[in-house]
């Protein structure tokens, strides 16, 4: 695969810069919560990608150049990148690993980029600074599709040439943040990621997705939950229906351990298809419980179609490395 890097992280309201692919100068700075730079008072379109497109287009017209358009691929590496961002991983190799998995779909003939700025009190401002910072790449005439994510005045930017596949045409300023999906099959779990019976770094990658948009912590995935779970889902193969009162009692089991949790909360259903339908599912049903910020760990698990997740609530503060991991070696535990 051909990409080239850009991956500049640069604190607009402090003097350090890191360049991944050298050897970053007091990474600590960026990486420690104490000394990070304070956030800015956020307007409230913050992150609009509408907004976004139609003023790097209104800009690239003004050039005579053709407009780009959002790209779902795109956006969801930019997402995988400014989560791992969020979460203090700076390690240069790790990212260009989680990019370059995110861009396969696209193929090999795809010259893929991206760049991560921060910290801005809006959009205008990041799309100021974003011209300034990657003029060349942004107002290139082979540029074909960018996606966007933005956390907390932190904003990430994947950009990309030589697709294949795009829209039948493309509106320089669209209505809405629709993004173009290309068509694509997708692709199985990889055995390796498959834990209690389902792609456990794709749940938490979406599950937490929707948590830090909502400005909450990450879930960690607890022991003692996820191995209950794993039996309710059993218990539940076993009977035939889906069940969240037995036989096997979810708290009797969890608290029988010794387990010193403050609070229990859990779901179960069937027709599991894969895991990201499952947190729709959560979302749709359960939204206020899979947000709720006393929630910090989770356990999840499917056996033939029924499904278990149990939420716990602990008396001490849970941190993650990795919101969104990309393998079982990366996911959060904890006990």
């Amino acid at each position: 695969m051909k990409f080239s890097i850009l991956t500049t992280v640069t604190a607009a309201v402090m003097s350090v810069s890191v360049v991944f692919g050298a050897v970053p100068a007091e990474p600590e700075l960026l990486t420690s919560p104490e000394s990070m730079p304070a956030l800015p008072a956020l307007s409230s379109y913050q992150g609009n990608a509408q907004q976004i497109i139609c003023q790097i287009n209104r800009d690239r017209t003004r050039r005579y150049l053709s407009p780009v358009f959002l790209h779902r691929t795109l956006s969801d590496a930019a997402l995988s990148l400014g989560q791992r961002y969020a979460d203090g991983n700076l390690n240069s190799a790790y990212f260009d690993r989680v990019f370059n998995s995110r861009i396969a779909p696209l193929g090999s003939n795809v010259l893929a980029s991206y760049k991560v700025l921060g910290t801005f009190a809006n959009d205008d401002d990041y799309v100021d600074r974003l011209e300034q910072s990657i003029y060349d790449t942004l107002f290139a005439r082979t540029l074909d599709a960018i996606g966007i994510y933005e956390y907390a005045g932190v904003y990430t930017v994947v950009l990309a040439s030589g697709l294949r596949d795009r829209p039948s045409s493309v509106d320089s300023c669209p209505n809405t943040s629709t993004q173009y999906s290309p068509p694509t099959d997708t692709p199985p779990p990889s055995p390796s990621n498959i834990e209690n019976g389902i792609d456990l770094p794709a749940f938490l990658c979406a599950i937490n997705h929707e948590r830090i948009n909502a400005r909450t912590d990450a879930f960690a995935v607890h022991t003692a939950l996820h191995n209950e779970a794993w039996e309710q889902a059993k218990q539940m193969s076993q009977l035939g229906h889906y069940t969240v009162d037995g036989p096997r009692k979810v708290d009797d089991s969890i608290y029988g351990q010794h387990v010193n949790m403050k609070e229990l909360y859990w779901v179960a259903g069937d027709s599991f298809h894969n895991a990201n339908a499952l947190v729709d599912v959560l979302m749709s049903t359960y939204g206020g419980k899979v947000l709720d910020p006393k929630y910090q760990v989770i356990g999840v698990a499917q056996k033939d179609g029924f499904w278990s997740v149990i939420f716990g609530s602990l008396y001490r503060t849970v941190r993650t490395r990795n919101s969104c991991p990309l393998t079982l070696g990366d996911v959060d535990y904890t006990s």
